[in-house]
């Protein structure tokens, strides 16, 4: 089926250059009208449909940004693609933050041009095809794992939990990946090329969860994941209330919300714990993550978390080394949901394999982890 596009911007030059490019590319599409304002647009748009609107920024009457921000106040309404000559980031904030899809910088690259303007439309054609899940009305719990000391297991906890409270306990679940810089969610099941949460605020203005299921990976049947950004740099794009209109969001349609979060209290990272029900902080048995650990539980006192709130979880259990459980129970005044064995050959066998735990044979880490969800439901 033909792709219908409005090509709108004020240089006659320019949309007939777009006209051109398009009818010498493989791109099966119809260019319904050409505009030179805002205002056309949207006068073409009450007696014609459009899929797609390449709009540029700066036009006269009306500019670009805020006909798009009127043409997305309808649930559903054609994808814009904005162009414009402005390379500086701000411009494409102000794009996404109107409603725009993409962003393409001019001069037009044919190739690119025909590239997003397929990537756009087949993405927004699955979005409006994505059903709601079900009839059932979701009010999910959200559980936070934090750390204050990498390495301690943080991710590899939170993933099989998730999972093992969707596959074992048939809770509807979604994973979200809050460690933005350093997540490795998608890597603890070998998903790395999948799309991110940094494409999901890039790509779509979020008003219903029909914006954000393009961009999760579907595990199976009850568990959803979310994925953070494959660079360090994509994290100081993503606002802390992007994340906490998302997550706002994203609790009418599961069981429960797993939140991993890096080893740091910014701003994301604090808002995740505030949403949180439950945050489970995770520390390994040794004497420099344990008194990590009881600065984090002072911070979290500061910010008036109480112990229903708040537990513990000690990972990398061994006696061995000078530490027992009865010095970790009597330095702690929270209650600790369990202690995790120092298993390191069946955990690295499922870090390096991409296999979670539970979809493996039973062992003692799925055991334990299996008794802490139980609580974690009570």
């Amino acid at each position: 089926m033909a792709i219908k596009i409005i090509v709108a911007d004020d240089v006659e030059e320019m949309r007939e250059m777009i006209a051109k490019m398009l009818s010498t590319s493989d791109l099966e599409h119809e260019i319904i009208a050409m505009c030179a304002t805002g205002q056309e647009v949207l006068n073409t748009l009450e007696s014609k449909q459009a899929d797609l609107i390449l709009m540029d920024i700066n036009m006269p009457e009306m500019n670009g940004l805020e006909a798009t921000e009127i043409i997305c106040r309808n649930p559903v309404h054609p994808s814009v693609i904005m162009m414009s000559v402005q390379h500086e980031s701000e411009y494409l904030k102000k794009a996404m933050l109107a409603g725009a899809k993409a962003y393409i910088m001019k001069p037009v690259d044919m190739d690119e041009l025909v590239e997003t303007i397929q990537t756009t439309y087949d993405r927004n054609k699955l979005s409006l095809a994505k059903p709601v899940i079900g009839d059932k009305q979701y009010s999910a719990k959200i559980i936070t794992f934090f750390s204050s000391k990498g390495g301690v297991g943080n991710t590899f906890i939170a993933v099989n939990a998730g999972l093992i409270i969707s596959e074992k306990l048939n809770k509807k679940v979604l994973i979200i990946d809050l460690d933005l810089q350093f997540g490795d969610v998608s890597l603890m099941v070998n998903k790395q090329s999948e799309l991110t949460i940094k494409a999901l605020f890039d790509d779509s203005p979020i008003s219903r969860y029909e914006d954000v299921s393009p961009y999760l990976y579907h595990y199976s049947k009850n568990c959803d994941m979310l994925f953070a950004p494959k660079d360090p740099e994509s994290a100081e794009y993503i606002a802390k209330d992007q994340v906490k209109q998302l997550i706002e969001l994203l609790k009418a349609h599961y069981d429960y919300l797993i939140i991993d979060t890096g080893v740091n209290y910014n701003d994301i990272t604090l808002n995740a714990l505030d949403q949180s029900d439950k945050v489970i902080v995770v520390s390994g048995m040794e004497v420099t993550s344990l008194k990590n650990t009881k600065m984090s539980l002072k911070v979290m006192q500061s910010l008036n978390y109480n112990s229903e709130k708040v537990k513990l979880l000690i990972t990398q259990v061994n006696e061995k080394f000078g530490v027992t459980k009865n010095n970790v129970l009597k330095a702690f005044d929270y209650e600790i949901y369990g202690f995790i064995s120092e298993e390191s050959k069946i955990v690295k066998n499922a870090i390096n394999t991409g296999v979670p735990l539970v979809m493996g044979k039973s062992n003692v880490i799925l055991k334990q982890l299996e008794s802490v969800c139980q609580k974690i439901m009570s």
